[in-house]
């Protein structure tokens, strides 16, 4: 059970760390000099805060499955 309870705190992290590169995907597409920046700004910034939010609910989640909010490095 503890193994698995890790493997799955491992795979919560890798989803972590993915969003985490998708949201500076997008911020380095749409810096604020580009050109339609004035046109996105509002849902490039929605974006990034979802995506954020989606990291902490995440990180929620694995400091729940890991037990008495401990979390192991990388949190």
């Amino acid at each position: 059970m503890v193994n698995k309870k890790m493997d799955n705190s491992n795979k919560l992290l890798e989803i972590k760390q993915e969003i985490s590169q998708i949201a500076e995907k997008l911020v380095n597409l749409f810096p604020t000099d580009h050109p339609r920046w004035n046109d996105i700004f509002e849902d490039i910034g929605a974006a990034a805060y979802y995506l954020e939010e989606c990291n902490y609910r995440i990180e929620g989640a694995r400091k729940t499955l890991l037990g008495d909010g401990e979390t192991d490095s990388g949190g």
